[in-house]
This record gives structure tokens, sequence and C-alpha cells, in this order.
């Protein structure tokens, strides 16, 4: 079970290494190719981590495959002589081909936070706004223990999609924050940030909000979090929490 975590407490997250197997065919270069459907990508650092959405796992690629599939991305005319690796990235299904001229992307980088809404007097929340967001995130513990991370992160996207993607003050932020601040006196955000995103996210949803819900990781060692966005604004944490982590998935 994919489980981010947000302090240097949970460093213990592992991180599988794929290490490239020598191939019998040369893969060709001719065509386009891109990141399996629901496989995402990022590169903290060196060193190429996936996140595998309906497998809930993260993985690592092996320096040598880490080298060649960042040419490819770059450009698969500068790695002639990776043919062998590539073949074995498509034997695993990480990269697919496909008959266009395109190349595997990386998770783009996020808005840069300018302002974090926790730093703000919380304001008025609305009667039983506390309740509610105690609600949403008893769910989404249930809902991803029951059911899967692909599902969850699928019915947010569906929900958002009927948000405007207007921009909301950071005062009428600050409310989401502190209704979750308080909610976290009962039950602790430790170990649980990604059911917590999940959960403020739904609530701003529902206010008529659109959030950015954001997975990122970091390495040395391996960690992953989870953080809620409104544009440049930090919603969910403070961010010296979320500095050391790279996106890999944005929704």
């Amino acid at each position: 079970r994919l489980s981010p975590h947000p302090g240097p407490a949970e460093g213990s997250s592992r991180v599988s290494i794929l290490v490239a197997r020598p191939a019998s065919r040369a893969a060709s270069l001719a065509m386009g190719y891109i990141f399996r459907p629901g496989l995402h990508a990022c590169n903290p650092g060196g060193s190429l981590v996936f996140l595998d959405v309906a497998g809930d796992r993260y993985f690592a690629l092996g320096e040598t495959a880490t080298n060649a599939c960042l040419r490819l991305i770059d450009d698969p005319a500068n790695a002639p002589g990776d043919s062998t690796i590539v073949d074995d990235l498509l034997a695993r299904d990480i990269i697919r081909r496909v008959e266009d001229d395109i190349r595997p992307a990386l998770c783009p980088p996020t808005l840069r936070v300018v302002s974090c809404a926790r730093d703000l007097p919380p304001g008025r929340a609305r009667p039983g706004a506390v309740a509610a967001a105690l609600g949403r995130s008893f769910w989404a513990i249930v809902e991803l223990k029951t059911g899967s991370l692909d599902g969850a992160l699928a019915s947010v996207m569906r929900a958002k999609r009927s948000v405007p993607c207007s921009i909301t003050p950071i005062a009428e932020l600050a409310v989401f924050a502190g209704v979750f601040a308080q909610a976290d006196r009962t039950i602790t955000a430790l170990d649980r940030c990604l059911q917590r995103s999940i959960a403020l996210a739904r609530t701003m949803i529902a206010a008529g909000v659109a959030p950015d819900l954001i997975l990122g990781v970091k390495l040395r060692p391996f960690e992953a979090h989870c953080w809620v966005q409104h544009g440049n604004v930090l919603v969910s944490d403070d961010p010296g929490t979320i500095a050391p982590f790279t996106p890999i998935l944005a929704v």
C-alpha cells in the first residue's frame, strides 16, 4: 500500500530498484515513446523515480537505465547506443512505442509557492465545517484501505472538472487550512498526508474552489509526501515541509 509520509520520522519508506536486463533484440528508436499510461515519473536528483498509480507503488531505475531513459526523454536521436536498454524498458512496460514523434515526459514543475494559507488567521468557518472535514478524512482512510489510489485520485479529478478555474483569495483559503488544523486535533495527520490531502481537496471542491493535489518524492532517504495548493498558495502544509520534495503527480 502506497503511504506517502511528510517528515523525517517516516524515512523508512523503501524504493525498489529496477536494473536493466540484457534483451534479445535491439529496440528501434525511429518511433516515438511515452511512459505507460498511469505511470508518472520525476527526477528528484540523478535517479528517475516512478509512481505506478494502478499498482499503488513507487520504484526507481538503476543508474544505467536512468541515464538511457533521460537521453530518450531529451531526444531519442541522442541515444543510438541505448537500444538494448530501451528494449528492456519496453519489455517491462515502463515505456511504450507510439507512431507519433513524441518523447516520454516527466512531471512538469508545479507553481512555485509564494504564500501559505496557514500563515493567516483562520477566519470564521461555517457551522459543522470541522465535523465535515473529519468525515471526509475518515472516508479517505477507508477508501484507500478498501479501494485503490487510482480510484481515489480519479474521483478527485472528476469532481475538480466541475469547478471553475478561478483564483480564490488567500483569506478564504486560510479558512480551509484552519478547519483542517482543528480536525488534526482529533485525527493525527502523522502518516496520513495522502488521506488528509484528499479530504482537504474534496472540501475545497465542495466549496467551489479548485485545488491542486500534488504528490512528491525525495531521495536519500526515500520519502513521499502529498499536499494541496491553490495556484501558488500552499493550503495544507508549511513551505518547509514540502521544500525537499519533487512533484511526481499533480491532480
